[in-house]
């Protein structure tokens, strides 16, 4: 065995396996993922290579703000702030029927220097054009490890790629009945020939986690293999260092283990992890296959997101030049084995609690077939249905299954354009929560856009709280043509925007300015400058109205404006910047509804949305779901306990993972509780207690000092800075019975002694009326709970305060 065997623990395949010729295309939608595009919003793309390699039809991406000749700002998130990444993928994700994976990333470059990105050797110290910063550039060519350019876009650096290139593959790695033309990482099973895609190093890209440096930190992993997702968190470079063989000697690849690199003289050498909190692992949301198109919900799915405080390093949050990159990855059944090798089958592996997964594929099943134990599919296969085939001619045949072994373990990406990270207003401190108010789509109908959208803001309804600051900007790309189709308004090729307040969703007239309650609002930060004679300075409701109305448009036409191509038609918006930032709004209490004037031509657009403002401070958390409570024995048999578990707020139904098996707390939450609570009742819920040991951060709490032999009843309330939360369903459990209590059911049995019905008639209906009253406490308890309880009995219960201070 090679000394590779060894670390195939180590070096496993997380990204499976994908059957089959069809394309997988995965389109960020918000940000607006390039899809390898530069200025080139309309049509195909110009360069298939230019930054990555996607595995998407060129038809899709959007292109970055502005043109080239005239390059836009690039957006400009707050740190901390929450910000909702949607895509679009073809194929199934978040159901049985294939096993997925998507990883979401991000890499910064701390200033505006070209020096090699944090996470690599030689970060920060590296410099050279090749090394950074990271551009969206302006010349469409790939760039060239042997001659950088400032003008080509950039996102791994030089040194990257040419560390990749030196050396040695992974050869514990799966690799099919593939003949890879190579030994260095260039080359995988879905790049044997070692093509170059921008600086990706593409062994990994095709693979995560990554045991070599990489500069991109993990944000975010979604899979519906939960079995994995505490290896994924203990295995990211967020938390765990990489190692990387330094001067070897002697010709060849440069190893890529301790063992091989001492053997070449070289000195084993690690970058220490980003030292960042472990990625979140949670269910990947449910799509289904053959399908461009949103989820149940109605929009794309989505990953909610924090954009990283100190981006910028050494605890500095302003970083100019970041970029996002999402890889989404499925495998069929087909190509799945055991993390116990000696089980050969899904049945076997998981009954001995073992992982079934692509992830265990490993090089001592190359070249396996269907005939093979477990059966591998090899290239383009004839099947014989069992042997009921026999390949006579005349009306019997074999099958040929279309299967291309280069496309197992696939990997597909889109990653967004330029955009940079700034330090929060002084006002605001770092736990003021943010969110932010974008625009999606590009310009165009349905059919001309596709697989992007039309326009769109984002998110479309936004429920944020009094004491939430909402922070408002776009950009639009300056060359979306679709190929000579201009479906839109206002001046050709060119994306704009703009707020309007209206009276209700079906309204397509704006409010006059003197009803545009949406823009009488609590605070603003303005991001121009107080010097900006135009719109610097504090901000009142008729300037916010007329900001956002108009888009910040100096240059504008007095007169009637006829030409909607005209630079200074304002009423079209076409004097407005590419970028456009609103700043800060912390709004009052309300509900908003608002559209764009500039695109909504009936027949085909209608970029609307809605902003709900509550009153309380913040968006209160969900109930809690699946609340349980089992008895437990107690040493005082005259006083009983319960075990009460419950799930964090999300889904009602548990996600069931690859495995078969159900998981609670795995789903994305619009905002994690900052503490539960727990109240219980012994008298059908006419009054509810607290249970004073069960104020927690935690998911389960035992339940002390009940009654014996009682039906109880329990309820959890989640809560944060808005409060106590609506309380949970309510589960209903009967205590362990006491000498006591047992004492008393029998007492009742002897009291209804020496009537004519038979002893065991006697025991089966006093049994009846203690389940019927068991169950009639429950129907109580049911209707009451729908209905705000009575005041308790003074001293009954301690009240406590919800984590923000307040009462809900």
């Amino acid at each position: 065995p090679s000394r590779h065997n060894s670390e195939r623990t180590m070096m496993k395949l997380l990204l499976g396996a994908l059957l089959g010729a069809a394309r997988a295309d995965v389109y960020m939608q918000y940000p607006p993922g390039s899809n390898n595009r530069l200025a080139e919003g309309g049509g195909n793309r110009n360069n298939n290579n230019r930054l990555m390699d996607t595995q998407n039809n060129a038809k899709g991406g959007y292109g970055y703000g502005g043109n080239a000749n005239n390059p836009a700002d690039p957006i400009n998130y707050m740190a901390g702030s929450k910000m909702s990444m949607g895509w679009t993928s073809q194929h199934s994700c978040g159901s049985e029927n294939a096993e997925c994976q998507i990883v979401v990333q991000y890499m910064c470059s701390p200033t505006t220097a070209a020096t090699t990105p944090e996470g690599l050797p030689g970060a920060g110290v590296n410099t050279g054009t090749g090394e950074g910063p990271i551009r969206d550039g302006t010349n469409g060519n790939t760039p060239d490890p042997n001659n950088p350019s400032a003008t080509r876009g950039l996102h791994e650096p030089t040194s990257f790629y040419q560390a990749c290139d030196n050396r040695e593959r992974n050869k514990g790695l799966y690799t099919a009945d593939q003949n890879l033309n190579g030994n260095d990482a260039r080359r995988t099973r879905q790049n044997p020939n070692g093509a170059r895609s921008g600086l990706e190093c593409p062994e990994e890209r095709d693979y995560y986690p990554y045991w070599a440096p990489t500069p991109w930190k993990d944000a975010m992993i979604l899979t519906n293999n939960l079995a994995l997702c505490q290896w994924y968190k203990d295995n990211s470079q967020n938390v765990k260092a990489r190692g990387y063989c330094a001067n070897p000697t002697g010709n060849g690849d440069v190893p890529n283990n301790p063992t091989g690199c001492a053997a070449a003289q070289g000195t084993w050498t690690e970058v220490p992890a980003f030292g960042l909190a472990p990625p979140e692992c949670v269910a990947a949301p449910f799509q289904r296959d053959n399908h461009l198109g949103n989820g149940p919900t109605g929009n794309e799915v989505m990953a909610n997101l924090t954009i990283p405080f100190n981006a910028g390093g050494n605890g500095i949050d302003d970083a100019q030049s970041c970029v996002y990159r999402l890889r989404y990855n499925i495998t069929t059944a087909d190509t799945r084995v055991c993390e116990d090798p000696t089980l050969t089958t899904k049945a076997a592996c998981e009954a001995a609690g073992k992982i079934w997964s692509a992830m265990y594929l490993d090089s001592s099943f190359n070249d396996k077939t269907l005939d093979d134990t477990p059966p591998l599919p090899p290239g383009n296969p004839r099947v014989n249905l069992g042997g009921t085939l026999t390949n006579g001619g005349g009306t019997d045949s074999l099958l040929e299954l279309a299967i291309n072994t280069n496309q197992y373990g696939r990997t597909f990406q889109d990653r967004t354009h330029v955009f940079s990270i700034q330090s929060r207003p002084e006002a605001l401190p770092d736990n003021a929560n943010i969110v932010n108010l974008n625009v999606k789509g590009k310009r165009g109908n349905i059919v001309q856009t596709y697989p992007a959208t039309e326009y769109d803001y984002h998110p479309v309804d936004l429920v944020v709280g009094a004491s939430d600051y909402v922070h408002i900007q776009w950009t639009g790309n300056d060359n979306t043509n679709n190929n000579g189709n201009n479906n839109g308004e206002g001046t050709n090729n060119e994306d704009r925007h703009n707020i309007v307040q209206i009276a209700d969703s079906g309204m397509d007239v704006p409010l006059p300015a003197s009803q545009a309650s949406m823009f009488d609002v609590q605070w603003e930060w303005n991001p121009e400058p107080t010097t900006d004679a135009n719109f610097g300075g504090p901000r009142d409701q008729l300037a916010l109205t007329k900001q956002f109305a108009l888009s910040k448009q100096t240059g504008c036409d007095a007169g009637n404006q006829n030409n909607d191509q005209a630079r200074d038609n304002c009423e079209k918006l076409n004097s407005a910047k590419a970028t456009v930032d609103l700043g800060l709004i912390k709004f009052k209490p309300g509900n908003f509804t608002y559209m764009s004037s500039r695109n909504n031509n009936f027949s085909n657009r209608a970029q609307k949305a809605h902003l709900k403002v509550l009153a309380a401070p913040t968006a209160p958390v969900e109930a809690p779901v699946n609340v349980q409570a089992v008895p437990l024995l107690s040493e005082n048999k005259d006083v009983a306990r319960m075990q009460l578990t419950w799930a964090e707020p999300g889904a009602r139904s548990a996600f069931v993972g690859t495995d078969g098996r159900e998981y609670w707390n795995v789903g994305q939450a619009a905002s994690k509780p900052a503490a539960y609570r727990v109240q219980y009742t012994i008298d059908g819920g006419a009054t509810w207690a607290p249970v004073e040991n069960c104020q927690t951060t935690q998911t389960s709490c035992t339940v002390d000092f009940l009654p014996p032999g009682t039906p109880v009843g329990f309820r959890v309330h989640s809560g944060n800075e808005a409060g106590w939360g609506e309380p949970s369903e309510v589960v209903l459990a009967k205590t362990t019975d006491s000498d006591t209590s047992l004492s008393c059911q029998q007492q009742l049995l002897d009291q209804m002694n020496g009537s004519y019905l038979s002893p065991g008639s006697v025991v089966a209906i006093v049994l009846g009326v203690i389940a019927a009253l068991f169950a009639l406490a429950f129907l109580v308890f049911m209707v009451r709970r729908r209905q705000p309880p009575p005041p308790p009995p003074p001293g009954m219960m301690k009240e406590m305060a919800p984590p923000g201070g307040g009462y809900a």
